[in-house]
């Protein structure tokens, strides 16, 4: 089916330069094209809207940055805007085809009537696609925030359908997925853990992030391998105007960047670092004993561009970031994440976009105990893990005319699994516990025309391609049927020498999005969306902890399949400075993994023969009003939503609540900009308990209480509802030419609510015969913070 796909793309694109030369008998038409940049740091801007009158043109700058209108000759107005900026304006006397250099402006305070305009182009009203949620840094930073850090994940839980488990949860939850079913990426390498410090903090740097884009439904076709939602993250490229510092110090961690021309106006680069420093302020405080104790972690991120000529422009960029967890000499883990990726955009002609980029990602871990005697160790334990991928992904976009919109491409990925090498250590005796390798290939090929079918119809349909095949170099086992939740007995095992085909699947994957006008600035949308997924992240705990493994499908896991349909409207009234939204969806997921009740996950070889596959099905409603203009800004959003699983042997093979059901949530996220010095800001979260299994019955045993589950039921319980409310305040202090700086003050969990992560039993301390539940909150106070941000 792959040999098939990438034999129509080649055929794609031999028709395309056939119909380049037909134009070129009959005369080329005239185009538009070029770059739009912050005037600035000669950042380049993504999704900014382009029109052209009196025809009315518009389109959208890609994302990376690039346009191109296709026009007969004549005289145009051009009009650009973006979101805080001034619009931009040129008039064109159009006689042959045309490069623009955009370069837009930061809109002055004052400038309102300027905003405002620029402001009601953008937004959902412009995509044809729903689910789609964006965010810039500048709204990123106004959001109160945890110990006052900017967050591009703790910023995603303000919005509709994105929910976690709780404090200091790993990851994020669309629609009632795993967190392992959203597909991070970080120009465009994935990034397998997202947290710092067990889910406190992203690892994504404020001050390096360019723009934060989140898909959760029909999702563009050249995006695969996850079945939840995307999130799409670009870096900045870094000043290429003048050399420019930024950075902050808080109570918690400081951060410092460097940004500037390598060329100016021809290259640039960034560099961007963090490191907390819980550890060495709480030393002085600590027992003799407790001084080694490490609590911190640390990453660097750095880019650097080269734009070789008009036609050619190179980019590399990295991430490396490290999270240390040690008790003295006793204990210790740390994990972290690595990536790299290589990037070359290249115009065939103005009309022809060619991006291509190389990555690689890894994510590991490493663990240690130990203990001594005499000074000196008497057992020691080690164990280290990882998952590597490497990827090309050549896109190829071609701006037809300006109702066809072509992109096309092909993915290949192989995946490197690790899942862990052991040595214990005991009285100078070496103990050594390998799980064996696993080996993945990824190959898709996709295409899709976005088509602007008349002045009210627009349609994105697209199709992907996927193959995955499970590979050899490892041992195969295969398994014998038995009764539902139990775990499976071996029937053999097979060394497989070569990387070759063990098991593999295609996978034909629709996408589908169209978009009603209405009436003027009212849209109506509906979208459809299969995906696939094949790596598992294998936890059975609320959320995943650092030292959980991903694991491939095998010839006994199969990949998971979702199919997704919504339905909604967006509209911005004429009268109100306003954006209105509702969205309805339904989400079908087969071959979901699951567990076994009591499940061996850890140091398991054949940790297969304890994992199953179900169903699962979510449904939902989302509600969300947002204003981004004027003192008073935010967004207030309402989702109401279901999450369910059938496995066949759990939870007596009915449907069952899953871990990820929020069935109510409520956001609220409110800006206040007071006067040039003071702005406000505060972030309400209301939301519905998550699920969870709890004894029912009491069963004495020899006068022992046993607590037991009668009903045999998953989820039977729910957590109580969970409220938080956090305040920040902005005052900004020295605002120089050469010399800025701002003093966030903020106030985390305002009235200190003891929100439930999860609820234990244990014996009364008075009446051991008698047990308790114990409500376990992570953070069960409210936190200040005060943060110094600088720029020079």
């Amino acid at each position: 089916m792959l040999r098939s796909s990438i034999r129509i793309l080649s055929l794609f694109l031999t028709l395309l330069t056939f119909h380049d030369a037909l134009y070129a008998q009959g005369g080329k038409p005239l185009t538009i094209s070029g770059y739009v940049r912050d005037a600035a740091s000669g950042e380049v801007l993504i999704n900014a809207t382009i029109t052209v009158s009196p025809v009315n043109a518009t389109v959208q700058s890609n994302a990376y940055g690039y346009f191109s209108v296709t026009l007969p000759s004549g005289k145009y107005t051009v009009n650009v805007s973006y979101t805080g900026y001034s619009l931009y304006k040129t008039e064109i006397d159009l006689t042959e085809s045309k490069a623009l250099e955009v370069t837009m402006q930061t809109a002055a305070a004052e400038m309102d009537k300027v905003v405002v305009t620029g402001e009601k182009r953008l937004r959902r009203t412009n995509t044809v696609a729903l689910g789609i949620q964006q965010l810039s840094m500048g709204q990123i930073k106004k959001i109160p925030a945890f110990m006052g850090e900017p967050d591009v994940v703790k910023a995603l839980l303000t919005l509709p359908g994105i929910t976690s488990v709780g404090e200091g949860a790993s990851g994020f939850n669309v629609r009632g997925g795993n967190v392992d079913e959203n597909l991070i990426i970080m120009d465009e390498a994935p990034v397998y853990n997202s947290s710092h410090l067990l889910g406190f903090f992203s690892v994504f740097n404020p001050d390096a992030v360019k723009n934060v884009t989140l898909y959760k439904s029909a999702f563009p076709a050249e995006y695969g391998g996850r079945t939840s939602s995307v999130l799409d993250i670009r870096m900045k490229e870094g000043n290429n105007q003048k050399l420019t510092v930024n950075g902050g110090i808080s109570t918690i961690f400081s951060r410092l960047s460097i940004e500037g021309p390598i060329q100016k106006d021809k290259s640039s680069f960034i560099i961007a670092g963090r490191r907390s420093y819980i550890d060495v302020l709480s030393k002085p405080f600590l027992k003799e004993k407790d001084r080694d104790n490490k609590l911190y972690f640390y990453d660097l991120t750095a880019k650097a561009n080269l734009e070789i000529n008009d036609k050619n422009t190179i980019y590399l960029s990295g991430y490396f970031g490290r999270d240390v967890f040690g008790f003295g000499n006793e204990a210790g883990f740390e994990w972290g994440n690595t990536t790299g990726t290589f990037r070359w955009n290249h115009l065939f002609n103005p009309r022809l976009f060619l991006n291509t980029s190389v990555y690689y990602s890894k994510y590991d871990y490493k663990l240690f105990f130990s203990s001594t005697q005499n000074d000196e160790v008497d057992e020691k334990y080690d164990w280290n893990s990882n998952i590597q991928t490497y990827g090309v992904k050549p896109s190829l976009t071609w701006f037809i005319n300006n109702k066809h919109q072509l992109k096309t491409g092909v993915n290949v990925v192989f995946y490197d699994f690790y899942p862990g090498k052991g040595v214990a250590t005991s009285e100078g005796v070496k103990n050594d516990i390998t799980l064996k390798k696993r080996f993945g290939s990824e190959m898709a090929a996709y295409l899709e025309d976005t088509w602007k079918l008349s002045r009210k119809w627009q349609i994105q349909g697209g199709v992907r391609v996927n193959q995955y095949a499970y590979l050899g170099n490892t041992t195969v086992y295969y398994f014998r049927d038995t009764t539902a939740n139990v775990r499976k007995p071996l029937d053999r095992e097979e060394v497989v020498t070569s990387k070759k085909k063990v098991a593999d699947w295609a996978f034909f994957e629709p996408r589908l999005s169209v978009r009603y006008e209405l009436k003027k600035n009212t849209f109506l949308k509906a979208g459809y969306a299969r995906s696939s997924q094949y790596l598992h992240l294998l936890s059975n705990t609320a959320s995943p902890t650092p030292v959980d493994l991903y694991f491939p499908s095998t010839n006994n896991i199969k990949p998971s399949v979702t199919d997704q349909v919504s339905v909604g409207m967006v509209t911005i009234p004429e009268a109100l400075p306003l954006e209105f939204s509702a969205e309805v969806f339904y989400k079908k997921m087969d071959d979901v993994l699951d567990y076994i009740d009591n499940a061996n996950l850890e140091l398991n070889q054949m940790v297969e023969a304890d994992l199953l596959t179900g169903k699962g099905r979510s449904w939902g409603v989302e509600l969300e009003v947002k204003k981004e203009t004027g003192k008073w800004q935010g967004w207030v959003n309402y989702t109401y939503s279901r999450s369910e699983r059938q496995t066949p042997g759990i939870s007596k093979g009915e449907w069952y609540l899953s871990r990820y059901d929020r069935t109510h949530v409520v956001n609220a996220a409110v800006t206040y900009s007071h006067n040039k010095k003071w702005d406000f800001s505060a972030n309400f979260n209301l939301g519905s308990g998550t699920p969870a299994t709890f004894p029912d019955v009491r069963l004495d045993i020899q006068g022992i209480p046993v607590p037991y589950n009668s009903s045999e039921k998953r989820n039977n319980f729910r957590l109580p509802a969970y409220h938080r409310l956090d305040v920040a305040a902005t005052m900004k202090g020295r605002q120089g030419k050469k010399f800025k700086q701002e003093w966030v003050f903020g106030i985390y969990n305002l009235y200190a609510r003891q929100n439930a992560y999860t609820i234990y039993f244990r014996q009364n301390q008075d009446e051991p015969q008698k047990k308790e539940a114990v409500r376990l909150s992570i953070l069960g106070s409210f936190i200040p913070s005060i943060t110094w941000n600088f720029k020079f």
